[in-house]
């Protein structure tokens, strides 16, 4: 594994950075920026959106988020150069939010109500569509929407189910013990990740034809997230215990954190968890490279 630190900027004064925008992270009940560049960068401090959030996804595109606001639960986009926007139709309070590999949809879970809530046309025209999953009598464990917003994609422990147009539902026939699923960009392509290995569903709702991606079951993984670079032609799965599978090579380097998920930031780059307690780490799965980002010089304790 080759490790790259990124360098807080020599030129930072205090509670400043600069250099080109990486990407956002989310910080407890706020967003953080990321400045600099590959090799030489710092997190910035949080970002003044004179609301705290609940739940928080960052677009892959970096544009833009979606939040739910810690007083009221109601759904917003929130873009950092224009403000917040509530999301019409939304229900309030989601207990899960899940964005699509572009960012073009999510998907939102009720509890309560046993209801999923898809957003399209994200982020400028968003449309709400609501699904009546409380057949399955449980919480689903993962989520993952399609960019188009036409399939969600639900584990639950009764097995994998599809939601599509038209109130179509397509239990989907996988491998057992399905821990991770998310859908590749801009089609309806599914990967799947067990603890033994990782396949894919071509076409959901169409085709919907499975095959092998790679068998990893000679490592003693505990997949946390699976996930495609922009392009499709990298799929990374991530350990909880740290192992990052770049699938679509065969290779595996040690990130030595625990992830909590594989969230894009463009190309073939993914952010392994959020700051706090430990450093923020990022994949580059194209070069096999663990990156750490450090708070920026100036922060306050290196947080603010």
């Amino acid at each position: 594994m080759r490790t790259l630190i990124f360098l807080s900027l020599c030129s930072a004064l205090p509670a400043q950075v600069g250099g080109p925008l990486i990407g956002y992270v989310p910080e407890g009940a706020h967003i953080r920026p990321m400045y600099g560049l590959p090799a030489a960068g710092a997190i910035g401090a949080p970002l003044d959106a004179g609301r705290n959030f609940a739940l928080t996804a960052i677009a892959p595109s970096q544009k833009f988020a979606l939040v739910t606001a810690a007083d009221t639960g109601e759904l917003m986009v929130y873009k950092p150069a224009s403000g917040l926007a509530t999301v019409s139709g939304a229900a309030t309070s989601p207990d899960a939010l899940a964005i699509s590999p572009s960012g073009s949809s999510a998907a939102l879970w009720f509890p309560l109500t046993g209801k999923l809530q898809i957003v399209t046309g994200l982020p400028d025209s968003p449309a709400v569509e609501t699904i009546d999953v409380s057949f399955l009598n449980a919480s689903p464990m993962s989520i993952a929407v399609s960019d188009d917003g036409q399939w969600t994609v639900g584990l639950w422990a009764a097995g994998v189910y599809a939601f599509g147009p038209s109130g179509v539902v397509i239990p989907l026939q996988t491998d057992p013990g399905v821990v991770s699923l998310s859908f590749f960009h801009n089609n309806h392509d599914l990967a799947l990740a067990t603890a033994s290995r990782a396949t894919t569903i071509a076409d959901v709702g169409g085709a919907t034809q499975m095959s092998v991606l790679y068998d990893y079951s000679a490592l003693s993984l505990s997949p946390r997230a699976i996930a495609a670079s922009f392009d499709n032609r990298v799929v990374v799965m991530a350990d909880g215990a740290g192992t990052l599978v770049n699938l679509s090579n065969a290779t595996a380097v040690d990130c030595g954190c625990s992830p909590t998920g594989l969230d894009g930031l463009g190309g073939a780059l993914f952010r392994l968890n959020a700051p706090g307690r430990h450093e923020l780490k990022l994949f580059d799965a194209a070069q096999g490279s663990v990156l750490i980002v450090p708070a920026a010089l100036g922060l306050a304790g290196g947080r603010q």
